[in-house]
């Protein structure tokens, strides 16, 4: 469990709009304050809706299954490959991008409009807004959930998650006291050259750690 919970959060931790939110946050009047009121946003939506949903698996009916971990990282293993090979055989298609519909396209500059107030609440608010519950999220509270691990293990597998998937918001807060610019030189240059990566290196990425789920979870079938 604990090897796919880190390397399912090393993958959440370099989100192009979680690196650029932070990006954003050091740009800002008082940017350590406001990266400060991001990070505490984010980690307090992540383990109070992680420690939610766990509980609710808990007490429900349904939370009795005889899925077991090993099962869970073969099916993350499996749909992985499945979404690799999707961007393998798309990564050529060179598609003219359709004009944004008005409601979309209003929409985009009411975002822009909100992050562009320098308030503090604005920055709590994207916190809580980034750590909304994505498909990767519920596949981890899945698998910690699947265990059968004691509450306090999960709780700390939770918690372990969030500190590694947040860790490119936490590490920045740390290093600009120090360094400033040098932190927001390398934070841009990393958000720059994750976005610049091309389908297929996203696809060989996904493919890698679907074999790894995939192995795990055999292992943990062999050993069961």
């Amino acid at each position: 469990m604990w090897t796919v919970v880190l390397l399912m959060a090393l993958g959440v931790s370099v989100e192009p709009t979680r690196l650029g939110l932070t990006v954003l946050m050091l740009n800002r009047p008082r940017p350590l304050l406001q990266l400060f009121v991001f990070l505490c946003g984010a980690f307090a939506m992540g383990l109070s809706l992680g420690l939610t949903l766990l509980f609710l698996l808990r007490v429900s009916p349904a939370g009795e299954t005889n899925i077991s971990g090993p099962h869970i990282q073969l099916a993350l293993g499996l749909l992985a490959l499945v979404v690799a090979a999707v961007l393998a055989a798309t990564h050529r298609a060179r598609r003219t991008p359709a004009p944004a519909p008005a409601l979309v396209g209003k929409m985009s500059t009411r975002v822009r409009g909100f992050l562009k107030n320098n308030s503090l609440w604005v920055a709590g608010v994207s916190g809580l807004g980034i750590a909304l519950p994505s498909a990767d999220f519920l596949a981890v509270i899945a698998l910690i959930h699947s265990s059968g691990a004691t509450q306090s293990i999960q709780t700390a597998a939770l918690l372990f998650f969030n500190v590694v998937a947040f860790s490119m918001v936490a590490l920045p807060l740390v290093s600009y006291a120090a360094m400033p610019d040098r932190t927001y030189t390398m934070l841009s240059a990393l958000h720059a050259w994750v976005r610049s990566r091309r389908r297929i290196d996203i696809a060989a990425i996904v493919a890698v750690l679907g074999l790894l789920m995939l192995m795990l979870g055999v292992i943990g079938l062999l050993r069961g």
